[in-house]
């Protein structure tokens, strides 16, 4: 687990500024999807 998060880290820290944006704009719409989608079944 450690060095798959590790690995994530430096690939993260290697985007140009331009494609970091890109992959946590997508990151953040995935995240806020799962939500909602949580929220309108009634979970918590």
């Amino acid at each position: 687990m450690m060095d798959q998060t590790l690995h994530a880290i430096r690939t993260r820290l290697a985007h140009e500024p331009d494609e970091e944006r890109s992959v946590a704009a997508e990151e953040l719409r995935r995240l806020a999807r799962a939500r909602l989608a949580r929220l309108a079944a009634g979970c918590p």
